[in-house]
């Protein structure tokens, strides 16, 4: 659990953006933290991982409802569901979202991203010795028990060239012009006229071209079905084909 219930006064900067092909305003809301613009974002930013958890409170933690289950019943609750979920009769996603006390059940469990010093020390010791996709066994904190899934991630700039139309764009170039545009860029990085980074500078209509298209780490269920799709099937330094969302066309480089 974050401290203070969940986090203590803290704010981190992700390049999450409205251009850059959130899964809607919704889910953003829920997963990510208030987007800033590009020139706010510190030039380090602190190690960040993204987790999910479930979360069975008892008797006595903190917070817990009134009706909360004695502690070594909750242990034994939260065992079956650990094993349900090692078993495959249930994902991480669904079990958080049907058992877990957590608000964050309404994200399937997922706590977005967050950095070392954010949660609780019990917490935080099981979530960052974690490996990306790895479930932990079931421990506890004084909010109750917990098992958490931490999450893989990627890191990748993008490029995008917007048209009118698309969702959140105030470009007036047609959609034709669009992809000629971005065919055009796709060219001049495969004929290593330019790099990645300058290009994204140049060209992209998404805030995150003032640091070269940089996106930073992001685990699924965050961006574009299509986005997400094409940044998790590339490898480290590889450039994907064009990509269409409804914020308009894209060019992904995966950096991590």
């Amino acid at each position: 659990m974050r401290k203070g219930m969940l986090l203590y006064p803290f704010m981190f900067i992700m390049v999450l953006t409205a251009a850059c092909g959130e899964t809607s305003d919704e889910t953003a809301a829920e997963v990510t933290m208030p987007v800033e613009t590009a020139e706010e974002i510190p030039a380090e930013q602190p190690e960040m991982i993204y987790a999910s958890h479930i979360l069975i409170p008892f008797q006595g933690a903190q917070n817990a409802p009134a009706d909360a289950m004695g502690r070594e019943e909750a242990r034994a609750e939260l065992e079956i569901i650990a094993d349900s979920i090692s078993a495959g009769l249930i994902t991480f996603q669904n079990a958080a979202a049907n058992h877990s006390s957590c608000p964050s059940s309404r994200q399937g469990g997922s706590l977005g991203a967050f950095p070392r010093g954010a949660m609780v020390p019990e917490f935080e010791e099981v979530a960052f010795a974690l490996e990306p996709g790895e479930i932990s066994q079931v421990f506890e904190t004084s909010y109750g028990f917990h098992i958490v899934l931490r999450q893989e991630t990627v890191q990748a700039s993008h490029i995008l060239i917007a048209y009118e139309g698309a969702s959140r764009s105030s470009a007036t170039r047609t959609k034709e012009e669009a992809l000629e545009l971005i065919e055009s860029i796709e060219n001049e990085l495969s004929m290593n006229e330019t790099t990645f980074e300058e290009a994204a500078g140049e060209y992209s209509d998404c805030p995150s071209s003032q640091v070269g298209g940089d996106l930073g780490p992001f685990s699924r269920s965050v961006m574009d079905p299509s986005f997400e799709e094409a940044a998790f099937s590339i490898e480290p330094g590889e450039i994907s084909g064009i990509v269409e969302t409804p914020f308009g066309y894209h060019l992904i480089l995966r950096t991590k």
